[in-house]
């Protein structure tokens, strides 16, 4: 594996993994968390260029260290132009929306091989 710019992620063609980390506020009970897991497992199929989707609860949460988040999602999207398409897109804001209230922080990161 290589680490280096890739030009050829921005012309498209290249799978580029979003990844987000989130921190949920301590307050916010498990039925609306289901919620927000729900909805983003709703996404498959219906965001053009997203073709993989997996989402959850950080396993080994400490509230320090590496284990400050409380939740993870990966998408996998086809190309660069599939990702900054689905930033665009209303159902991201939707997201956006929903989550603002109940995220107490958020790492967003995104690559490709």
């Amino acid at each position: 594996m290589h680490c280096r710019n890739r030009p050829d992620v921005e012309r498209g063609g290249i799978p580029v993994k979003h990844i987000l980390m989130y921190r949920l506020h301590g307050h916010v009970p498990d039925s609306r968390i289901d919620e927000h897991l729900r909805f983003i497992r709703s996404f498959e199929g219906q965001c053009p260029g997203l073709i993989d989707l997996h989402c959850g609860r950080d396993l080994a949460f400490s509230g320090s260290g590496n284990h400050r988040f409380t939740h993870g999602f990966v998408m996998t999207f086809e190309s660069m132009e599939a990702l900054k398409a689905y930033n665009a897109c209303d159902l991201h804001g939707e997201l956006v929306a929903r989550f603002r209230d109940d995220v107490q922080d958020k790492i967003v990161f995104d690559f490709s091989d």
